[in-house]
């Protein structure tokens, strides 16, 4: 047998052994958590550095609503987001948001928040919470993610969700 042929024998027979590619898993599923509008106050720029133009924006107030909690955003937190030049094409902001919410009922509630500006316009960015209310403990073990929305006035609006493991499958074969 010629070598080219072999190769090609070979080829052929790892390929079949291997069978179709397999599928791609199940995607996680969302579930809403709340919305929240914040008021910027006057945007300080504390100027080029190693990572981009840093620009601090206090956070003056605001208010957050959902299914499972409510309140207001305390005048405690700010924006210390970087914006990223260093590729004309590609400008980007990189959000670096730290604030404090009051629910309704008293409690306490930091959020973190991480993302990037896209290249259409949108942002993203991923939420983390921090509290020691018993009733709101749940959002400590949570992953989230919220779509930021410019408003006008120095206003943001983010609708936040959080993931949610997909259902599993039973593997292929008999039922059992």
């Amino acid at each position: 047998m010629k070598f080219p042929t072999l190769l090609s024998l070979l080829t052929l027979t790892g390929l079949v052994a291997a069978g179709p590619p397999p599928k791609p898993p199940k995607p996680p599923g969302t579930t809403y958590l709340y919305t929240v509008n914040i008021t910027g106050g006057a945007t300080y720029p504390v100027g080029p550095g190693p990572y981009g133009n840093r620009l601090v924006v206090p956070i003056l107030n605001g208010t957050f609503s959902g299914p499972r909690l409510k309140g207001t955003v305390m005048p405690v937190g700010g924006e210390w987001g970087v914006l990223d030049t260093s590729h004309p094409s590609q400008t980007a902001f990189h959000i670096d948001v730290r604030q404090t919410f009051k629910t309704d009922d008293g409690a306490y509630i930091q959020v973190i928040e991480g993302g990037s500006s896209q290249p259409d316009g949108s942002a993203f960015a991923t939420m983390r919470f921090d509290t020691g209310s018993e009733k709101y403990y749940w959002m400590n073990n949570i992953v989230a993610f919220g779509v930021l929305r410019q408003l006008g006035g120095g206003g943001l609006t983010i609708d936040c969700w959080m993931f949610n493991t997909p259902p599993a499958t039973a593997p292929p074969g008999p039922p059992a």
